[in-house]
């Protein structure tokens, strides 16, 4: 058997030290950005789960008090969202009406899925539906802990029966 000399086996102790760091940092990164893909799809996924539920409730223009609000039948959008994205928090609030194409939460979450709704032509008799789901992303742990804004849309047609 061969043995290596003690100067061989102090240099690569230097090449470790100085490749270890590195690599770490570079694994760390990778983790981050997986995590943040992730939640970017899961926003994705939750926005095309709200556009399909907008493209069949039964009003998105029904009066709620003195409110224009959706009908949340047969469920809420919000529930929908909630639904396609179960790893994100989804702010419950209902959606009303802002304009005569658009609903809005009446509050706003900024730890949650905030939702807003686009119909064209209108509210009361839309052709395409588009809901836009906004989060923000938080990464795994200092320094990679910043905050990320992310935002998902989905435009569907509605189907007219």
């Amino acid at each position: 058997r061969r043995h290596r000399p003690a100067a061989d086996r102090g240099q690569s102790m230097v090449e470790f030290a100085l490749i270890f760091p590195v690599a770490i940092a570079l694994l760390l990164g990778m983790i981050a950005g997986a995590w943040l893909f992730f939640q970017s799809s899961a926003l994705s996924d939750g926005a095309r789960g709200g556009s399909r539920m907008a493209t069949i409730e039964t009003s998105l223009n029904t009066k709620v008090g003195v409110n224009f609000c959706e009908s949340g039948l047969p469920q809420p959008i919000e529930r929908a969202v909630a639904l396609g994205a179960p790893q994100l928090k989804v702010n419950p609030s209902p959606l009303c009406a802002v304009s005569a194409t658009q609903l809005r939460q009446t509050t706003t979450d900024p730890s949650a899925v905030n939702i807003v709704v686009d119909a064209l032509p209108s509210l009361s008799n839309p052709t395409s539906v588009t809901v836009t789901a906004t989060f923000s992303g938080k990464g795994l742990a200092p320094p990679l802990n910043l905050v990320y804004p992310i935002v998902a849309k989905s435009t569907l047609p509605v189907l007219q029966p």
